[in-house]
């Protein structure tokens, strides 16, 4: 959770209290003018509380699609816009515009580059699907100076009696958003013609060390561990792709 956002919104509560019902019938809240491009901290903040107007503007000039940046800022929509800085080694100045599920149930991730100090623009995008549930994300350090992107619960397939998220890590290379490694991280099934509640195996990560992710996977039924529990496997990460080292996987049926 973001302290200073906090904050505001506990001192904007505090404001409240001490306004009469005439006051509260002219206070406005939000910030309807134009957000300025600067640093990734400052936007971050205004994006929380800007109307949808400004908000639809600031995306539109970072480069964003416009039907993208339409879905995302209409007044009904209640999800945050968020703006992260990403630390590399390459010296270079980058930030990661997450935008949540909007345009045809898709989330997408957006990343900024400075050319100059506080001159950002896209240069990359990941669209992650929403099918099943909303997808999250985190940084990870796994080399000193160096930040990568972890991807969880994006869907990557769905049939019938069949449903399956994956998990995702993104290095950056060359201002793109490369995929280091991807594995399952939710799998449902369900045998065609049979009433039995589905089979669904779930993965959940730890950052155990600086260059190691672990997964632990849990395959149950209806909350049961089935008589044959699906142990999941991790894949090997190529040393060639990003300086970390591969997630170790474990399966359970707890």
């Amino acid at each position: 959770m973001k302290c200073l956002p906090l904050l505001r919104m506990i001192l904007f509560f505090c404001l409240l209290s001490s306004l009469g019902e005439s006051g509260l019938a002219q206070l406005r809240v939000g910030i309807s003018g134009t957000i300025p491009i600067g640093k990734l901290e400052k936007m971050d903040d205004e994006l929380l509380v800007a109307d949808p107007g400004p908000k639809l503007d600031l995306l539109k000039r970072l480069g964003v699609d416009a039907n993208v940046a339409e879905a995302v800022t209409q007044p009904s929509f209640v999800h945050d816009i968020e703006i992260h800085p990403i630390h590399t080694r390459s010296g270079k100045y980058y930030g990661l515009l997450s935008l949540p599920c909007g345009l045809q149930g898709q989330a997408f991730l957006y990343l900024l580059e400075a050319k100059e100090a506080d001159s950002w623009h896209t240069v990359d995008s990941v669209a992650l699907d929403c099918f099943h549930q909303t997808p999250t994300y985190r940084l990870l350090t796994l080399t000193p100076g160096e930040e990568c992107i972890l991807v969880q619960h994006a869907s990557a397939g769905h049939g019938t009696g069949e449903m399956e998220d994956k998990a995702t890590v993104y290095a950056i290379r060359g201002g793109r958003m490369r995929e280091a490694l991807s594995t399952v991280d939710f799998l449902s099934r369900v045998e065609i013609g049979s009433d039995a509640p589905p089979i669904e195996q779930s993965g959940s990560f730890l950052q155990i060390s600086c260059r190691t992710i672990e997964e632990t996977r849990i395959t149950s039924q209806n909350g049961v561990p089935p008589e044959l529990a699906m142990a999941g496997t991790g894949r090997s990460l190529p040393a060639d792709r990003v300086s970390c080292s591969p997630w170790v996987s474990r399966g359970t049926g707890d």
